[in-house]
């Protein structure tokens, strides 16, 4: 008889499996996803350089982004109410059934590893610049891929093992937590010290290029590479990219020895977690029945630093303003969401190895990586309240209001952003002027996108179909100012980049305004909004 947790597990992916196939939204956007995949593959010319760096560069980028992302999933998963381990089904289905604890517990494990991996995903449009700057091929992708697997696996273990072994004692599990980052401090220190001359010498108006290979070859060689589970698993795929077997071998022993250690740490502990995991789960249904019905839950953390209170300004539709900024200030840094600043941190380490692909491919990556910070701004959560419809205000200074602190908000982080970047490459203040100002355009340009896509298809209650419709209006919309900025690089060449960045922004401006003011009457009825 086969063991009930395999069962299970097979059949949920039996059904997902068929839920897709018989979904002509979901094969659609599948579609979709690939030519995507296939136009970032074959169209990523801009990354192309002479001559290829070298691939201790990578191995560095790939041992800071692991790290990052463990200490971020350890992070959530230590705490209790940040692990969604079960849902309510299988709370209803495992906890009353005649199973081990543990066993369910290792259940849970590899069910929320499954959704981890969903987010590597967007490794995969990674391929353009990693090809075109360090060589990788696609088995080496995969082999990223792997990795990045491999360190959220190490994280949801240990934040596991933490968890159980910490269940009910909250001194004991934020010891653990500052263990863990205290380590990751002590690496940096280390790191610092062994840059230590190139950052002095760059300190006193010295090049970039030592400092960069000081840091490359630290994080992408010995000992970087023994910092726990994010440097062995981008040794083990720096080794096998290069054949260095031996180098292999001894990351996989020890990735080998750290899981048969979480492992016997989990499976040994008498803790029961079962009080703990039902408030998670409730929450986690609730969440996923408000996606059933087409609405969106706006996460709140469990403890927020609320500072002071009010308004304090504001009348009317001004209101919205004030209150996106307090909401700011209670759930970010200054002005930037914590996801902004995750992701501009990616974009300006990766600076460091993309300077030969100059400001026109590093404003292409962090143009992408901006649709994802725009499609998850305030905007879309401030239209599940019924607030926004009440007021008594005409509808476009309701949305006006609405967008505008997410437009400031992009506009400071876009010139915070390519002032630290045109440092890096050296740029001048007029191409960094003109690529502040096409990010903004672009921020425009998709704030706008959210709109339309709200307006013509709110009706619509399935989140696949509006992803996909949110996708093709933003490629519809950004087509002409692509458009004009290939026409003027080629037919004004005399004016250089700054003259196509400076067409490609006051198209999108045109676009945007356009949309916004075609789409005017949004705030005016709840009903053309089905959440």
């Amino acid at each position: 008889m086969k063991s009930p947790l395999v069962y299970l597990t097979v059949t949920k992916l039996k059904n997902q499996l068929i839920a897709v196939v018989k979904s002509p939204a979901k094969l659609v956007y599948a579609v979709i996803l690939v030519a995507l995949f296939a136009l970032t593959a074959f169209s990523g010319s801009s990354y192309d350089v002479e001559e290829l760096r070298s691939p201790v560069e990578l191995i560095a980028i790939l041992t800071l982004f692991y790290t990052m992302m463990f200490l971020m999933v350890f992070a959530a998963g230590s705490s209790s109410s940040n692990s969604p381990m079960f849902t309510l089904s299988d709370v209803t289905l495992l906890f009353p059934a005649p199973l081990s604890s543990n066993k369910i517990l290792v259940y849970g494990l590899v069910r929320q590893l499954g959704l981890s991996l969903v987010l590597g995903f967007f490794i995969l449009f990674q391929y353009s610049w990693m090809h075109g700057v360090y060589g990788v091929e696609v088995p080496g992708l995969l082999l990223v891929i792997l990795g990045y697997g491999l360190t959220l696996f190490f994280a949801q273990l240990s934040s596991m093992a933490v968890y159980v072994r910490t269940s009910g004692n909250e001194a004991a599990a934020k010891a653990a937590r500052y263990c863990v980052f205290g380590a990751a401090a002590l690496y940096g220190v280390l790191a610092l010290a062994v840059c230590r001359q190139p950052l002095l010498a760059l300190a006193q108006g010295g090049a970039w290029e030592p400092a960069v290979a000081a840091g490359a070859g630290f994080f992408g060689s010995l000992p970087g590479l023994l910092f726990p589970v994010s440097g062995w698993s981008a040794g083990l795929v720096g080794a096998i990219l290069s054949g260095g077997w031996a180098q292999a071998g001894l990351f996989a022993l020890l990735l080998l020895a750290l899981f048969g250690l979480l492992l016997g740490l989990v499976l040994t502990c008498k803790n029961n977690y079962y009080e703990d995991v039902l408030e998670t789960a409730e929450t986690a249904q609730s969440a996923v029945t408000a996606q059933k019905e087409g609405q969106l839950n706006e996460v709140v953390p469990k403890h927020v630093k609320v500072g002071k209170t009010g308004l304090n300004k504001g009348w009317g539709a001004s209101a919205l303003y004030y209150k996106h900024r307090v909401e700011n200030r209670r759930s970010g840094v200054f002005f930037l969401s914590n996801m902004a600043l995750i992701f501009d941190a990616i974009i300006i380490a990766c600076a460091f190895f993309m300077k030969d692909a100059g400001l026109a491919g590093v404003l292409a990556m962090s143009t992408y990586m901006q649709l994802f910070t725009v499609a998850l701004g305030r905007f879309n959560r401030e239209l599940i309240k019924p607030y926004i419809y009440l007021l008594p205000e005409p509808p476009l200074k309701k949305l006006l209001y609405a967008i505008k602190e997410s437009l400031i908000s992009d506009a400071l982080e876009a010139v915070v952003l390519f002032v630290i970047l045109g440092f890096i490459l050296e740029a001048s203040p007029v191409a960094m002027a003109f690529c502040v100002l096409a990010r903004i355009s672009f921020s425009l340009l998709f704030t706008a996108g959210n709109v339309v896509v709200e307006r013509v298809f709110g009706m619509v209650s399935s989140k696949t179909l509006i992803f996909l419709f949110y996708f093709l209006v933003l490629i519809v919309m950004a087509l002409p100012g692509i458009a004009a900025c290939v026409a003027v690089s080629i037919l004004l060449p005399a004016l250089g980049v700054a003259g196509a960045l400076l067409a490609l922004a006051a198209v999108n401006a045109a676009i945007a305004v356009l949309a916004l003011w075609l789409c005017r009457n949004l705030l005016q009825y709840a009903e053309l909004n089905s959440r």
